[in-house]
């Protein structure tokens, strides 16, 4: 039986990367989108459209369900920016907020029968590489020229080479982590479901995907969004050098 198994789920099962969703010309240029892409502008037109319903006709004071949970959210993201980077990274909240919303619904799309953008690492390898930039900026701005360069050689200079796998390693392990999650989830996801088809005739599973999605689906979108963030937020607080 095992032997059968393997067998079926060698020749029915499969994993692969996003697929290419359209192709067109432009200007002389073919332009392929992959399904990553196509999946990626769903996800900002429905942000887009949540986040104009809640924003519109505000009031000083909430009048209105709407605005409170507005309010709700935006208190929310700025209360993790000032706990894990400070006051003053404020700034950083929209981005925090941004990042975070759309990871966790990218991560979501497969509750629509869609793949999602995060089991792309494309994409979390760009949010990953936004980071990095944010780091050395933040750490240019804080430290000047003469500060950026000097962090890389403390505490002695023999670190130096160290310092630089470190600054590389760190987006790289972000995005592998957010990767890896979602990708086993839906593996895992795919896994069961092609078992219950095959293996599970006349028992009672029919709850069995539904638990599991409530976990690699649900909860596990939600934690992954909020450890990169919080990741983010720590690489960038981190990256700040002290003058004195």
């Amino acid at each position: 039986m095992n032997i059968t198994g393997n067998m079926l789920l060698a020749e029915s099962f499969s994993v692969s990367g996003a697929l290419k969703s359209a192709e067109f010309q432009l200007f002389g240029f073919t332009v392929v989108l992959s399904e990553s892409v196509v999946v990626e502008w769903i996800v900002m037109l429905i942000l887009g459209v949540l986040f104009f319903v809640l924003g519109r006709n505000l009031k000083v004071r909430p009048t209105s369900r709407r605005q409170v949970i507005a309010e709700y959210i935006v208190t929310t993201f700025s209360g993790m920016v000032n706990d894990s980077m400070g006051i003053s990274y404020k700034k950083y909240t929209p981005y925090i907020g941004a990042l975070f919303c759309f990871s966790m619904v990218s991560s979501l799309m497969g509750l629509l029968g869609l793949r999602a953008p995060t089991a792309d690492i494309s994409v979390v390898g760009a949010w990953a590489i936004i980071t990095f930039i944010l780091v050395q900026f933040n750490r240019g701005k804080t430290g000047g020229v003469k500060g950026y360069f000097k962090s890389f050689i403390e505490p002695l200079p023999f670190m130096l080479p160290f310092n630089i796998i470190g600054e590389i390693a760190n987006p790289m392990s972000q995005a592998l982590r957010h990767f890896g999650n979602i990708v086993s989830g839906m593996v895992i996801g795919g896994l069961v479901y092609f078992a219950l088809g095959s293996f599970a005739y006349g028992l009672p599973s029919i709850g069995v995907p539904a638990i599991l999605s409530l976990y690699f689906d649900l909860f596990s979108s939600v934690v992954q969004a909020y450890i990169f963030v919080t990741l983010t937020m720590s690489y960038v607080a981190m990256a700040e050098v002290d003058n004195s």
